[in-house]
């Protein structure tokens, strides 16, 4: 069986992280990863410079598109140009393709329904289930003839009898099947993403502190974001909080991720633009709690890296964490903003401790690569098997 994962990217941003631990966990000899941005050596470029170019200057005239036409503030998708990638892929023969982050231009929604093979769609975001938005709080949209357009080419694709789909949460697999309850027999659960464990572990708290110059005898609280711009990833509800709690003497509040919004300056504060993987993973291990203000999100894999590093972990009730959090960590919604400053401001080392441990044992059971190959493998068994 000759299997082809696709991504933009296997490096850029959590979606694509993701792809290439799945990718990992495999170990198939007739597996490929496919990429128009490759950061490690067992992946493949599928475009060359001159298609990156063409590929980069159709993502623009589609970010045009979308502020002349649609004019919505969320983070959106078209794919309405062709870039013959499907005929790169057509040459490979594959069984099975399996999709992955697949936007910013590099396939087209029509290139995907001339697609043979049989087809798994690895649901990292919500576009599918939606016109073209990838999160979408609410089923109202703005019927224009570019939603309708994108809408009616994806549901022919989510509609074809070679295509299938695989959640990696119950949340996910719950939003599938409440927008199309005609296909749940056609998505699969793969509990959850891999992760390495070996790097995102706990560490000598001390030495670290020590390291980055930061306070030994306080509880350090972690934010972190690829994109702190995005208002989805609710950095405005993390300001609040360390405004709210900026006079407790106890807590020292960390960020990390690329912003250019003013960060504002507190004594008990302190942000970083980016780190290295290694050094964020021990940023994650200096901290005692990693609080998660996403306003809706599918699995952050920052979640995920923040357990596996042992801490206690704080989130807004906003998706697929939060099956996990109901076992870990500790869970509000985004009106109980005033429930959660309260208990972070009264937590107790012994609380922090006894959710740290237990946030380390989950990880090692259920973010392994061991689990995913299991999924995955089973999943991919059982659809080469069906007659299309």
């Amino acid at each position: 069986m000759k299997i082809i994962l696709l991504s933009f990217s296997d490096h850029l941003g959590g979606a694509s992280m993701a792809a290439y631990s799945i990718f990992k966990s495999m170990k198939k000899k007739n597996s490929f990863f496919l990429t128009a941005y490759s950061k490690f050596k067992d992946t493949h470029e599928i475009f060359n410079i001159f298609d990156k170019i063409y590929i980069n200057i159709l993502r623009m005239i589609e970010k045009i598109i979308i502020i002349l036409l649609n004019k919505k503030k969320n983070h959106q998708s078209l794919n309405i140009f062709d870039t013959n990638i499907y005929k790169k892929i057509k040459r490979i023969k594959p069984d099975i393709i399996n999709l992955h982050w697949i936007n910013r231009s590099m396939i087209s929604l029509k290139e995907l329904n001339k697609i043979s093979s049989k087809v798994i769609v690895s649901l990292h975001d919500m576009w599918f289930l939606n016109p073209t938005e990838h999160y979408s709080e609410t089923k109202k949209y703005r019927h224009n003839f570019l939603d309708n357009y994108c809408w009616r080419e994806k549901k022919k694709f989510i509609y074809k009898k070679n295509t299938f789909f695989i959640a990696h949460n119950k949340w996910m697999q719950d939003q599938f099947t409440k927008t199309f309850p005609k296909l749940k027999n056609k998505i699969y659960l793969s509990k959850y993403y891999p992760i390495n464990c070996k790097l995102f572990k706990p560490r000598n708290k001390t030495l670290l502190r020590k390291k980055f110059k930061l306070p030994e005898n306080k509880i350090i609280i972690l934010y972190s974001a690829q994109d702190i711009n995005d208002k989805r990833k609710g950095y405005i509800y993390y300001k609040k909080v360390l405004n709210r709690l900026s006079k407790n003497k106890k807590l020292f509040f960390l960020s990390l991720g690329n912003s250019n919004l003013k960060i504002d300056n507190y004594k008990n504060y302190r942000h970083y633009d980016y780190l290295p993987n290694k050094k964020s993973a021990e940023l994650y291990s200096l901290s005692d709690i990693y609080l998660c203000t996403s306003l809706i999100d599918n699995l952050p894999l920052t979640i995920l890296e923040a357990l596996s590093s042992g801490n206690l972990v704080v989130s807004f009730d906003n998706g697929g964490a939060s099956e996990i959090l109901k076992q870990t960590g500790y869970i509000f919604k985004k009106k109980e903003l005033q429930k959660l400053i309260n208990f972070l401001n009264n937590i107790k080392d012994s609380q922090i401790k006894k959710k740290s441990i237990l946030s380390r044992k989950f990880s090692l059971k259920n973010f392994n690569q061991l689990n995913t190959r299991k999924y995955y493998s089973r999943i991919f068994s059982q659809i080469e098997k069906q007659q299309i």
